[in-house]
């Protein structure tokens, strides 16, 4: 693949592009960077201070990076840049200044009493924010902030549902610069954990854990049929999990399986729509999903151990779905896998299980009960721990004892915190000891040199990786304050319901169908945090659970980056695979049906998200195991050997059927798929005259 192809795929995630900077300044930017994250860390463990001004730092000095680091367009003239960027970072500084200082007044004043000082900071951080999102997200997000802000000063003069009675204009930009709008819920959720779980997904891959898990994928599937497309399948769900973006995942295992897809015959649209699909349903799996689950739990209430307990079984359904669509169509094409001399061996990669230490140690810690920011924090730590072992050349079962500690040390009642320095801090020390009697004493200085400058790179990384999703959340936050301060939201929700009349499943479609639009170009994190706050509401308004609800809504924020015809991550495989933007997307849909279908369970038949006795719910993922299948023969027509379009129409008829999980609907859809089976069978085994 070439590096323009890589390049042209990076581009439409849209994270913004990279000034050359003089030395000294590139210098002075790393090293902010860094201090950047720190003080995340910092203030999310042990340092305390208002959250109010935390949130107003954790995005404008966002900005501040963004405008120094970033080019305003593609071909900007320096000179002129430079000019409105200073003025933008002193804005930036200085609207963090006002709002420290006069917090107190800020708190009893806004959006009520307004000051010429609280008008000029509301309206100058307002701009910040949507130059902000412009520069590191691209236009969508900010020109549909713009038409809400707009909104607020014509709707007085608007028809029907969407008139209002008026706001001032002082007092809306002092409202829209407060806890009730730009740092509200969408900021809360992204400046507690955004920094940290990027931080965390940058250690892992550099700690060799990404390459460990395409690794994994490779032996488990490369020499199956069509193997490199499940390899495809795989990796995308462990990549696409910790991050929020689907480009940036497609971009990150693309380079690799797409290629490796194209090697074995794959076309060159499927190959690309494979990895989209696959990479966008990442963000669905489960401890993270893409930083979404912290979200939900921030907008909802929800506890976050219950909603990450609820999408294990959709995001199950949705990967198997893929896999099998790619297997039908590998059967289909006569495609085969990759060589077994070729791939990596199982024994081996055993050896070298410990590489996922990090994950262990999230993932026990947040089951366990302790908060998402410990389970995070020492995450991280542990990543150092790996990067360590490796510096030093030791094979990863000397990270045994961490594990042993990070494990056993909270069950003996130790405050998770002081535990968790416990272990890493003695983990450390026992590396330095094994070093020293294996004679690698001379190693030691050089390890801790090159474990310095990782954590240094690594935290610098961290923020750049960072602004995307901090601006877009900001700037959801107008959205989401404006629906508030207007009473637009719950209005919306009349409508809908309206609209619907007495159709509930037309009433799903059209949210879907909103939902979907109102994500396209836009990262998922933001894509949700809008139609949590447009679409939700509806939902619960007919009944439905606020989980379900809100699972919905995200499931539909995920799969806006693979339908046309801004499908973002779809275009970024077509880049990489050299196909066509449009059949690339559509191929990516198809692989992707399951999560267009899905979402429509999480009101019929909540017991899919283990709203329910564990009887129900094995019974509905049963059923929805095979329908899936039926979806997958559907689409591919293929089963024993290819169909004609009567038995690819029973099969989706009996897919749908299988879905909806009612004891009348499954019977009959158990009926006509029994059907289908015997009779392709006996199609097959009957001898050709």
């Amino acid at each position: 693949m070439s590096n323009a192809a890589s390049s042209d795929a990076a581009d439409l995630d849209a994270e913004g592009l990279d000034r050359s900077l003089p030395a000294r300044l590139a210098i002075a930017l790393a090293l902010a960077s860094a201090l950047y994250a720190l003080f995340h860390l910092a203030v999310l463990n042990f340092w305390s201070i208002d959250e109010w001004v935390y949130r107003v730092i954790h995005v404008n000095m966002g900005a501040v990076l963004a405008f120094v680091g970033l080019k305003t367009v593609k071909g900007e003239r320096a000179r002129l840049v430079w000019i409105a960027d200073a003025a933008l970072v002193a804005g930036a500084i200085g609207c963090s200044i006002y709002v420290a200082v006069n917090l107190e007044m800020l708190i009893m004043r806004t959006g009520v009493i307004t000051t010429t000082g609280d008008l000029i900071c509301g309206a100058v951080g307002t701009l910040i924010v949507l130059e902000f999102a412009r520069r590191v997200s691209g236009l969508v997000l900010p020109i549909i902030a713009l038409v809400f802000i707009s909104y607020v000063f014509v709707g007085e003069w608007l028809p029907g549902i969407l008139r209002h009675s008026g706001f001032q204009a002082d007092n809306f930009a002092s409202f829209l610069y407060s806890q009730d709008a730009i740092f509200g819920m969408t900021v809360a959720a992204s400046s507690r954990y955004i920094i940290l779980f990027v931080a965390f997904a940058v250690f892992l891959q550099a700690s060799g854990a990404g390459e460990y898990f395409m690794r994994l994928a490779m032996a488990l599937f490369g020499a199956a049929r069509g193997g490199p497309g499940k390899v495809s399948v795989f990796s995308g769900l462990l990549f696409g999990t910790v991050s929020g973006s689907a480009v940036a995942n497609v971009v990150a295992s693309g380079t690799f399986t797409i290629p490796m897809m194209r090697r074995v015959g794959y076309p060159r649209e499927s190959a690309g729509g494979i990895e989209a699909a696959s990479s966008s349903g990442g963000q669905l799996a489960p401890p993270v999903m893409g930083a979404g689950a912290f979200i939900m739990a921030e907008i909802t209430g929800i506890p976050y151990s219950e909603i990450v307990v609820a999408a294990v079984l959709p995001c199950l359904l949705f990967y198997l779905a893929i896999f099998l669509t790619v297997d039908l169509q590998a059967k289909r094409l006569g495609l085969h896998g990759v060589p077994r001399k070729e791939l990596p061996r199982l024994r081996e990669l055993g050896r070298d299980a410990f590489l996922l230490l990090p994950l262990v140690v999230l993932l026990y810690l947040l089951l366990s009960g302790y908060s998402i920011i410990a389970a995070g924090t020492w995450g991280l730590a542990s990543t150092l721990l790996v990067l360590m072992c490796r510096e030093i050349g030791f094979r990863s079962h000397v990270l045994a004892l961490p594990l042993v500690l990070f494990v056993g040390l909270p069950l003996t009642g130790m405050q998770v915190n002081f535990a968790g320095a416990i272990a890493s801090l003695a983990s450390a020390a026992l590396m330095i000891v094994l070093a020293l009697m294996r004679g690698r004493g001379g190693q030691l200085p050089a390890t801790l040199r090159s474990l310095g400058r990782t954590t240094y790179e690594g935290l610098a990384d961290s923020a750049r990786k960072s602004l995307q999703l901090i601006s877009v959340m900001a700037c959801a936050g107008i959205v989401v304050g404006v629906l508030g301060l207007t009473g637009l939201g719950g209005r919306f929700s009349s409508v809908l319901l309206a609209a619907a009349g007495e159709s509930q499943v037309l009433a799903f479609m059209l949210a879907m169908m909103i939902s979907i639009v109102l994500g396209m170009g836009m990262p998922t994190t933001a894509a949700y945090a809008i139609a949590a706050a447009v679409v939700a509401p509806a939902l619960q308004q007919m009944g439905v659970s606020a989980i379900a609800a809100h699972m919905f809504v995200f499931y539909c924020a995920v799969i806006s980056a693979i339908t046309p015809p801004v499908a973002i991550a779809a275009f970024a495989g077509a880049a990489i695979a050299g196909g066509k933007p449009w059949p690339t997307s559509i191929r990516a849909m198809r692989y992707g049906i399951a999560a267009f279908v899905l979402p429509f369970m999480f009101y019929t038949s909540p017991e899919i998200l283990l709203q329910g006795s564990w009887t129900e719910t094995l019974h509905v993922f049963v059923t929805a195991l095979i329908a899936i299948y039926l979806i997958a023969v559907a689409g591919e027509g293929e089963m024993f050997g290819p169909v004609g379009p009567a038995v690819r129409g029973l099969a989706a008829l009996a897919a749908l059927l299988l879905l909806w999980s009612s004891l009348p609907t499954d019977l009959l859809g158990l009926l006509i798929a029994a059907g289908l089976v015997l009779w392709t069978r006996r199609a097959r085994l009957q001898p050709a005259r």
